[in-house]
């Protein structure tokens, strides 16, 4: 994606993840397919959180490796095929857009220093993610909320998915996530707190 055909130095300097004094840093161990960071606990509940259908924990793995299984256990319980006459569509249940946008957002702004993982809830009417780590500090919730974000607390590792297209530009996640959802009747919702955050996305019903 990135028109990089082989790995050398000076792409990691490019990319901040090496210097010649310090060597690789955590954001590199973060990317690489083998390293001691915890990742994501994907839990999908049938009628009561009693009643676990399915689970995956990600951990020590690259964190695009666990954007994509993530993903793929999104697939499996929020989308589905239609046939409409000749066609075959794809259809969300919740926005696949929304959902990568919140994933990609909860592995660039966490705290990685904190032992915990990033929390996938999926339940029948919504899913819930909860990532490790308030609010970075000199923004506000209301300034979260508008997507008024522009503090990264991992550059490095925005700026390798900005330029791998996770992500389409920085500071925009929120307002992206409320676009996925604008002609949905029942609109994400946001919780803030000391040592976390919460996207709620619910299972989207349109308003015509």
């Amino acid at each position: 994606v990135m028109g990089i055909e082989k790995i050398n130095k000076d792409i990691l300097k490019t990319l901040e993840l090496y210097s010649d004094q310090s060597g690789f840093n955590n954001a590199a161990a973060l990317l690489a397919d083998d390293n001691q960071f915890t990742g994501i606990d994907i839990i999908r509940f049938g009628d009561t959180i009693d009643e676990i259908m399915d689970r995956e924990s990600l951990e020590n793995i690259s964190i695009l490796s666990q954007l994509e299984k993530t993903l793929q256990m999104f697939r499996k319980y929020y989308q589905y095929e239609k046939i409409e006459g000749a066609e075959r569509k794809c259809i969300d249940k919740i926005p696949e857009k929304a959902f990568r946008e919140a994933i990609a957002n909860a592995l660039i702004h966490r705290m990685w220093d904190i032992p915990a993982s990033i929390k996938v809830s999926m339940y029948a009417d919504r899913i819930e993610i909860s990532s490790p780590g308030g609010l970075p500090a000199g923004i506000s919730e209301e300034e979260y909320l508008n997507g008024q974000i522009s503090i990264l607390r991992n550059p490095i590792i925005g700026n390798v998915f900005f330029r791998l297209k996770y992500i389409e530009k920085f500071g925009t996640g929120i307002m992206r996530i409320n676009h996925a959802y604008r002609k949905a009747l029942i609109k994400p919702s946001y919780q803030c707190f000391s040592n976390s955050i919460k996207v709620i996305l619910p299972v989207i019903r349109e308003n015509y």
